[in-house]
């Protein structure tokens, strides 16, 4: 019997301890914080109820307070005013927060009867240690735009949340705006509308975006209070003040390549040199394959490649429609209005040579072309100096070319598959430049 006995106490001291409540006391400094009335506590605690539970400053010295019974056990909580009207924006990863969802939150587990320190609004530190906390406006025109009913700010400050931060069009003009409080930072964020019903479409490499991956942001640097220029929907430009995209169309002649392949590609900053995510098509069939892209106004650096790096372009520094750069030489374009590229060679800055019937007439010409044994140059006009270079830049030939000569027989039977750079230059310093291919 007294086993029985001691036993159903025990039980019973479990039971008490797990109904056991515990009386825990918050604190905030709102020292930092205008715009209110009365600051509130919402957790899971209490279903997240917004003004349940309204704090008080007994002491009037901007601290306010609140003690809650509640049971030992984990909690997610964070500190609101006037019943939502305003809630904190807590950084993810900071020590006393927790996210889940997207959403970031104070975290807490009760134990005991705790009296929590005193920490500054939306920080884990008093507001001694706190960061600088500053005021951010955004301002978006949606002229232009249909379809919608009220546009928001989603971005790393709120876990990318949806209507969480909606903006407002206080005058009618349809330039909405909101303004948020954070800590001093950098920031990426876009503008979507409806609960992410619709989001801009940014162009990678645009001046105020930043790319991450496959995704590319607004971003923003703020260590003060400060009010973000009007931006149009999907631009970093006031409306009316277009920095594109423009529809940029590059064609590359393949006709000539000595290796076998599925579909080239463009690769560029613009894209995170991505590998085959803008694959180019041949819809004429006759090897000159194409893509069209929207690119931001400005200079891009990009090249070909093909089957997802597979293969990619050589080019000599120095090539007239290229830039080199920590030691990548690349081909550049600047765009300023919608363009169709000319079609360039594999490898090259100009056209393909199609056979010296077709070039007996221009500067110089090659056939065959590719090569396998041997090839015929020749030109017009007086070259004084033939340089050959292979695809990693190296000289492979450097010969001095006669007055009277016209045409040189090259063989090639030894020489090693790939891409050539055939430089000729006259006396005046000025140079011809073919590309062969041997195969």
């Amino acid at each position: 019997m007294k086993k029985t006995i001691s036993l159903f106490a025990a039980i019973l001291m479990t039971l008490s301890l797990w109904s056991q409540t515990y009386n825990v006391t918050f604190n905030v400094d709102m020292n930092q914080q205008t715009g209110f009335t009365i600051p509130e506590v919402n957790g899971a605690f209490n279903n997240w109820c917004g003004a349940c539970a309204p704090m008080s400053d007994p002491e009037g010295d901007g601290i306010w307070t609140l003690t809650i019974p509640l049971a030992a056990g984990s909690y997610e909580y964070k500190y609101s005013a006037d019943n939502w009207g305003s809630q904190e924006t807590l950084l993810a990863g900071s020590p006393c927060t927790v996210t889940n969802f997207g959403f970031t939150n104070r975290t807490l587990v009760v134990s005991a009867d705790a009296d929590l320190p005193v920490v500054c609004w939306g920080a884990c530190t008093d507001c001694g240690s706190a960061p600088n906390i500053v005021d951010i406006t955004f301002q978006l025109d949606m002229n232009g735009q249909s379809g919608f009913t009220t546009p928001e700010v989603n971005g790393t400050f709120n876990g990318w949340c949806g209507s969480c931060n909606p903006m407002t069009d206080a005058d009618g003009d349809n330039v909405w705006t909101t303004t948020i409080t954070l800590p001093a930072g950098d920031y990426q964020y876009k503008y979507s509308y409806d609960n992410w019903t619709g989001q801009e479409a940014l162009v990678a490499g645009s001046s105020c975006t930043f790319t991450d991956g496959a995704f590319t942001n607004r971003i923003i640097t703020a260590n003060n209070d400060v009010t973000i220029d009007t931006v149009c929907w999907g631009s970093c430009e006031a409306c009316g003040q277009s920095s594109g995209p423009y529809n940029v169309t590059f064609n590359l002649d393949m006709s000539q390549v000595g290796f076998g392949f599925t579909a080239p590609e463009v690769n560029g900053a613009f894209n995170n040199w991505c590998g085959n995510c803008a694959a180019l098509t041949d819809p004429e069939g006759d090897n000159i394959w194409t893509i069209t892209i929207p690119l931001a106004a400005g200079s891009h650096q990009y090249k070909f490649s093909y089957d997802n790096w597979a293969g990619q372009e050589e080019f000599l520094a120095g090539a007239p429609c290229t830039f080199t750069e920590n030691g990548f030489t690349n081909r550049l374009i600047d765009v300023t209005d919608n363009v169709v590229l000319n079609a360039v060679c594999w490898g090259s800055c100009e056209a393909c040579v199609v056979s010296v019937e077709e070039t007996l007439n221009s500067t110089a010409g090659i056939y065959p072309n590719p090569a396998t044994d041997q090839t015929t140059l020749r030109w017009n006009g007086v070259q004084d100096n033939l340089k050959i270079y292979n695809a990693q830049g190296q000289l492979v030939m450097n010969k001095k070319l006669t007055f009277n000569t016209q045409q040189l027989t090259l063989e090639t039977a030894d020489w090693s598959k790939g891409v050539y750079t055939i430089v000729m230059m006259n006396s005046n310093g000025v140079s011809k430049t073919l590309q062969l291919i041997v195969r």
